[in-house]
């Protein structure tokens, strides 16, 4: 063998790395890690800021009140038939708890419907 070279296959201790290597080695490695962190992204995404279907884990997911809606016959089964054709405008499966809240706030946005309608139940007479 050349002076100064080593025998691969030999047990001289080539395993061990010096300490400054280690160090080294030990800061590349550090270096990479922190550059594939998600912190490191300018363009992090605030969870507040997705809609509600994205931000929450369960459907009751910022639900904290509870509306408990006593409804005629007739009502109910036109708010499953609302329901269903929500889904079909939509195109996509809708929780119901989703739909019943849309149909409830849909009627606040147009309260002279709702004002109609508690006319035709004989308010306003």
């Amino acid at each position: 063998m050349k002076t100064g070279a080593s025998d691969p296959f030999g047990d001289d201790g080539g395993n061990e790395i010096s300490e400054s290597e280690s160090t080294d080695s030990e800061t590349t490695t550090e270096e990479t890690t922190e550059s594939v962190t998600p912190d490191n992204n300018t363009s992090q995404i605030n969870r507040a800021d997705l809609p509600l279907i994205l931000r929450r884990d369960t459907v009751k997911d910022e639900r904290e009140s509870v509306h408990q809606l006593f409804v005629q016959d007739s009502t109910d089964g036109r708010a499953k038939d609302a329901e269903r054709e929500l889904e079909s405008i939509i195109g996509d499966d809708i929780y119901r708890l989703d739909a019943r809240e849309a149909i409830y706030l849909a009627g606040m946005r147009n309260l002279d419907t709702a004002a109609d309608i508690l006319r035709e139940w004989g308010y306003d007479l």
